[in-house]
């Protein structure tokens, strides 16, 4: 189990919290947790209008998600060249419709974070099983696009202000300045009091501090928090000197920018003659050379500059149901022309027909489970009977189940409104009980002549069992190893060799590998060749022996009577 998967339960209600709070001002990069200055781009649905019909297999409905808040751009992605970076997740959902978790399936730990930041934000209607809500998993992906006219060499900013109590003063105020992400300079001044020796009154005496810190990465826009040591030297009038060191923590707060922070560690403490040895709220203790170093810090960070990028869900999400948008912009003509005369609008404009998606046919029967785009392009009549009906954007092999399926669909009577036409979205969702996903390092196609191309998105490989290899005998992999699979569209292995590992192993993992039964590689709804890397000495031995050499025993048909 990640990281992430551990702690994403602990910090969504925390997540959530903030963001709500945050999105009522204008957001300061580099503070707390905050929305996007600008509006989000797809506004939320009015609560009066009609919520889409959700489809899906019989009896079941699958849960939907309504966005109202886009993710902000993770740290990381300030340093890299311009271009479209995908995120691909599971929402975990409870039976309430409350996402629970959110699972990595295709993302990186700093855009896991920005992405679920936003999703606790968002609104969810549970799936339902024979019409009783249950908990459930949702696939969701995105893409973050970063339009960077000069990309930044490193990471800088995080200027702030910290306000103290302890350390060497009662209060002090501090400047601070954050150089990369791990590194930060503070320097401050502040006031105490102390009595000189023999007197009996108290003089109160400015004190400077100065240090260095070196902290946990800083990994969002929002400043989540950080942990680290800082050391450093401090001085006052009077001539109290002396180092301190110790542990650092930050920690956001749901106000934009601002944090709470404290330092726990040791000081030393030189003095003048006659002058007492406190320390800040530290009363005198005798003339001991060591103190405890206590502060507790206030932190405000001011705003850092943006690059230039936005963040762009993905679009024609067939499980995200997009609001309804006031004037609709024309809807695209992906397959031929659209229906002659009259004009298209957006789909969320016609009232929900009641309608369900498509079952999967026997085409479908070698597909690996995922879900399967289909937009269905639609032109209603005023009685609310599909009057003409053209799949695009499809599966070959579910065309003909779609457009039969769609055919039934019946929408509202809408008396002198005359025809009107909109692309439906109606996916084929494949879920297979036996079905197992493996790792890969990478996924090729194949084209006719031999050539091979990586795709923009890799696609998922799925075996019908996962067996692992079984090590004997003290011959275990010291390290990592490879195998290379050529996959015809059908999933069957038409070659495979040994890429990179340790010899001694090679007999074991081959003989795991020959009992895995592929599922063919999809890319956009149709079966392709490929080859596949697999990293096979990565997994833990999950298998016997003997389930290996049932596997790979040869199937006898039964006698004929």
């Amino acid at each position: 189990m990640s990281r992430s998967t551990v702690l994403l339960p602990l910090v969504l209600p925390m997540l959530a919290f903030s963001t709500r709070l945050a999105y009522a001002d204008d957001a300061a990069l580099g503070g707390a947790l905050a929305l996007p200055t600008q509006p989000p781009a797809m506004p939320a649905v009015p609560s009066a209008a009609p919520s889409p019909t959700r489809t899906g297999v019989p009896g079941y409905l699958p849960p939907v998600m309504h966005i109202t808040t886009d993710p902000l751009m993770p740290q990381k992605y300030r340093s890299v060249p311009a271009g479209k970076y995908g995120c691909s997740v599971n929402i975990v959902l409870d039976a309430t419709g409350k996402p629970t978790d959110v699972l990595p399936v295709e993302c990186d730990q700093e855009s896991l974070w920005a992405l679920s930041a936003a999703i606790v934000s968002w609104e969810f209607e549970p799936a339902l099983q024979d019409g009783v809500a249950v908990a459930s998993q949702m696939p969701y992906e995105t893409e973050f696009e970063v339009k960077t006219l000069l990309p930044r060499k490193h990471v800088v900013g995080f200027v702030g202000i910290v306000g103290s109590v302890g350390g060497e003063s009662i209060l002090s105020l501090d400047g601070r300045v954050h150089l990369g992400e791990m590194i930060s300079l503070s320097g401050g001044v502040g006031f105490d009091q102390n009595s000189r020796a023999n007197d009996t009154y108290q003089t109160t005496n400015t004190t400077f501090h100065g240090d260095v810190a070196f902290s946990s990465p800083r990994q969002y826009f929002e400043h989540r928090g950080i942990f680290g040591g800082a050391v450093g030297f401090y001085s006052d009038t009077v001539g109290q000197t002396g180092l301190y060191g110790g542990f650092r923590g930050e920690l956001m707060t749901p106000s934009p920018g601002l944090s709470i922070g404290g330092d726990i560690g040791i000081a030393t403490v030189w003095y003048e003659q006659g002058e007492d040895a406190s320390l800040g709220l530290m009363p005198q203790i005798g003339r001991a050379p060591f103190y405890p170093w206590l502060r507790l810090s206030v932190l405000w960070y001011a705003p850092v500059p943006r690059d230039q990028f936005v963040v762009v869900p993905r679009v024609n999400d067939p499980v995200v149901y997009e609001p309804i948008i006031e004037v609709p912009p024309p809807v695209p003509d992906e397959d031929g022309a659209a229906f002659v005369g009259v004009p298209a609008v957006h789909w969320t404009r016609i009232p929900a027909s009641g309608g369900r998606n498509p079952v999967p046919g026997p085409g479908f029967e070698n597909y690996p489970p995922g879900q399967y785009t289909c937009n269905v392009r639609v032109l209603v009549a005023e009685d609310g009977t599909p009057e003409q009906v053209r799949v695009e954007k499809c599966p070959v092999v579910g065309k003909d189940d779609a457009a039969a399926m769609v055919k039934t669909w019946k929408w509202a009577v809408r008396p002198g409104e005359g025809k009107i036409q909109a692309v439906f979205p109606a996916p084929f969702f494949i879920n297979k009980d036996e079905a197992e996903p493996v790792r890969t390092e990478l996924v090729q196609l194949r084209a006719a002549d031999g050539t091979l191309s990586t795709p923009r998105r890799t696609p998922e490989v799925w075996v019908r069992h996962l067996y692992t290899p079984v090590f004997q005998n003290g011959v275990e992999p010291t390290g990592n190893c490879s195998v290379v699979v050529d996959l015809d569209a059908a999933g069957n292995v038409v070659s495979s060799r040994w890429k990179n590992g340790e010899p001694e192993i090679r007999p074991r993992v081959l003989e795991a590998l020959a009992a895995w039964k592929f599922y063919p590689v999809a890319i956009d709804g149709e079966l392709a060749p490929a080859q596949v890397t697999l990293p096979m000495c990565g997994y833990p031995q999950m298998t016997t022996q003997a389930e290996l050499d049932a596997a790979r025993a040869p199937v006898v048909a039964p006698a004929a009577p």
